[in-house]
């Protein structure tokens, strides 16, 4: 009879872990995409509350202590999950951003002049199919012989923003606008 009652309630708590599993599975599909990383802000407002509260709830309700530590886990393996995804891919695309820069300086160095674009500069096989379309290269449109070539790509953390590799101090920028 016993048993009976232990697998009862062990089927009540994985039904309300379940709820957990899927909120927090929802959440780090939809703030894992690029350019969403921003609304982590928004999930903080109601993260960090509700963390709070099932600490608490941890110290004052002994049995409801496995629950709340499992959901307390279940949310931080989600938001380390999106913070991971997030990171990986920032490091990747500057990876080639990086890439593209150098040879286009390279390419600057070698010809004492910018290429016009990038199809100038040579890129392994393999790479040029790796590489996402969302790099920009050009020159401003009132360039004067000399001008440096502005090359940037969006953000991967936030919509509307850009980082921008400048050309005199060979470093990235990122930029707000």
């Amino acid at each position: 009879m016993q048993n009976l009652s232990e697998q009862g309630s062990r089927a009540t708590e994985l039904k309300s872990l379940l709820g957990s599993l899927l909120a927090a599975g929802i959440t780090t599909l939809l703030l894992s995409q690029r350019g969403a990383g921003f609304m982590l802000i928004f999930f903080g407002f109601f993260f960090i509350p509700w963390l709070l509260q099932s600490i608490y709830y941890c110290i004052r309700m002994p049995a409801q202590r496995r629950v709340l530590i499992q959901k307390i886990l279940i949310w931080l393996i989600a938001l380390f999950l999106i913070t991971g995804i997030h990171l990986v891919r920032h490091h990747h695309v500057r990876n080639q951003a990086q890439d593209i820069a150098d040879r286009v300086q390279h390419y600057a160095d070698q010809y004492g002049h910018y290429p016009p674009d990038l199809k100038s500069i040579s890129a392994p096989k393999e790479q040029q199919i790796a590489t996402p379309s969302g790099f920009y290269y050009g020159f401003p449109h009132d360039h004067e012989p000399g001008a440096k070539p502005e090359l940037f790509y969006a953000s991967t953390y936030v919509v509307f923003e850009v980082e921008r590799y400048d050309f005199n101090t060979r470093r990235w920028e990122h930029d707000y606008e």
